[in-house]
């Protein structure tokens, strides 16, 4: 569509409509032919839609299982994709425990202060984990957070090695939680579930014997739905 072609659809005074255009243009989602001047979708586009799409299936294989573990554990269960350094809120199957923490669907938290993050981040191949994390600042949160890089590392790899992992009041103070990586048909991890508990209630010792096992164990099933025909817990295994 050509500039003026947007303008009359879309109701919008040409200066807006200027700004969006250049906004999408910057971002990659739409070109301009430089001989007609028109602008249509870029592939980025097309890319976006395949991940809302593949979200969407995901939340719907995993519903019946996130929903057995919130039942089983008697706490909320969520799931989570990454995007940069932040994870996403893509489902969430809520227990009457009182979190004193509302998140809905879209909500975003840093992914070095949340174990949904870690879970996902530890099993990025190397060369991508170096990549996002170039430049980051990993804030420190709470007192608790592991905000250095070398911390961060780790923490990783502590994940790694366990098949899970914990937020003990890192994000915010009176919340603990337990999270496992989900990973795809190529052992490529794509997603991640947690369990969040107060942490006046559960310690992180009980979160850590009773919860965090079968977090993984849920995160494996959901894999192995997606394909995935490996293990958890050790670099090798799930590479």
């Amino acid at each position: 569509m050509s500039f003026s072609d947007i303008v009359a659809a879309s109701s919008l005074s040409k200066a807006t409509v200027f700004r969006i255009l250049s906004t999408l243009s910057n971002l990659g989602y739409l070109e301009r032919n430089d001989e007609n001047r028109r602008y249509r979708p870029s592939l980025k586009v097309l890319q976006l839609g395949f991940t809302t799409l593949s979200s969407l299936e995901l939340r719907h294989l995993a519903r019946p299982l996130t929903e057995r573990l919130a039942q089983r554990v008697g706490q909320t269960v969520s799931m989570a994709v990454l995007d940069g350094m932040d994870v996403v809120y893509i489902d969430r199957v809520r227990h009457n425990a009182v979190l004193g923490v509302v998140l809905g669907l879209g909500s975003r938290i840093p992914a070095h202060a949340a174990s949904l993050g870690k879970a996902i981040l530890a099993f990025l191949p190397p060369d991508e984990l170096q990549r996002r994390l170039e430049g980051a600042e990993l804030p420190a949160c709470t007192p608790h957070t592991a905000s250095g890089h070398s911390a961060l590392h780790a923490d990783l790899e502590r994940v790694r090695e366990l098949g899970y992992s914990l937020n003990d009041e890192e994000w915010v103070l009176g919340l603990r939680s337990t999270a496992a990586p989900i990973l795809n048909d190529h052992g490529e991890v794509v997603a991640s579930i947690n369990s969040a508990v107060p942490a006046a209630l559960v310690s992180r010792a009980e979160l850590e014997r009773r919860i965090s096992p079968q977090v993984r164990a849920t995160a494996l099933e959901i894999s192995h739905a997606l394909g995935y025909d490996g293990a958890l817990g050790s670099v090798g295994e799930a590479a």
